[in-house]
């Protein structure tokens, strides 16, 4: 999710409401999931564990990422060294946190939230759950994740564990490169999680963080953002476009968050992989 569009909507938000915060109670979950975390990382990734396999959830960072119309740059990059003229091959970057695959941390809407930097790196790894709701966002580019579809999928598979990445599966991926990957005539169109899905996280579930294959957790036709605000309050993380969750859908996975360690960060691209048979 990026600046400028939602400047204006936290601007507003927070005359109404006051400067967001993480609260107290909301710290202090987050400190206790974190904590269950940290004692979990171990037994899931061990030095003589190895998964099935390894799914690669990224789209490769590029200048050609889809990015908010009008809103977002897009990155550019440059040869800085090459080999045939200086034994080296090199680039240089320049790119906006909240473009490609990427994540989104507390302080990108919360403005005590920890940032890139200070975030506890056992909340960037834990189990996959992926809700399906591709056949309704066919349907309905507005669809989105409710309580309904989280309790359904308990249903079929037990509750969601402890520390896990609840990821919405769109099919959002496969519209990349058109026009209906942003909407149509009428406006920004896209798929996201609901406020309600993502309060029922945070209070009836321990996890680390949420992600989707579209551009926003929320979705686009939001104008409160109830989903970031939500997750990101309550100390968690969002990744957003994300890849190949299908790949994912019917295995038990492990998700890991690979993320450079941005001084002061709010987020930012990164490699996001799922550990199968973990």
């Amino acid at each position: 999710m990026c600046n400028h569009i939602v400047a204006e909507t936290v601007r507003e938000r927070t005359k109404k409401e006051g400067l967001p915060s993480v609260s107290r109670r909301n710290f202090l979950k987050m400190g206790s999931v974190l904590t269950a975390g940290a004692a979990l990382a171990p037994s899931v990734v061990r030095a003589d564990m190895q998964a099935q396999g390894v799914v690669d959830l990224s789209h490769t960072l590029s200048p050609d990422n889809p990015v908010w119309p009008g809103v977002v740059t897009p990155g550019e990059r440059n040869t800085v060294f090459t080999i045939e003229e200086n034994f080296i091959y090199s680039q240089r970057w320049t790119f906006e946190e909240h473009q490609g695959t990427h994540m989104d941390f507390p302080a990108h809407f919360i403005a005590d939230g920890p940032r890139v930097d200070a975030f506890p790196a056992e909340g960037l790894l834990g189990p996959a759950v992926v809700i399906d709701i591709s056949d309704r966002a066919e349907e309905d580019a507005d669809a989105w994740v409710t309580v309904d579809d989280l309790q359904a999928w308990e249903m079929e598979n037990g509750e969601i564990p402890e520390g896990a990445f609840v990821l919405m599966y769109s099919g959002w991926e496969h519209r990349i490169g058109t026009p209906s990957f942003f909407g149509d005539d009428s406006g920004l169109h896209f798929p996201g999680f609901s406020g309600e899905a993502a309060g029922w996280l945070v209070s009836q579930r321990s996890i680390h963080g949420v992600g989707v294959d579209t551009l926003s957790i929320d979705r686009a036709i939001s104008q409160t953002f109830d989903a970031h605000y939500t997750i990101l309050g309550s100390g968690l993380v969002c990744i957003e476009s994300v890849a190949n969750l299908q790949a994912i859908m019917d295995s038990q996975a492990t998700i890991v968050c690979g993320i450079p360690k941005y001084e002061e960060g709010s987020g930012g691209p990164a490699r996001i992989l799922a550990l199968t048979g973990m």
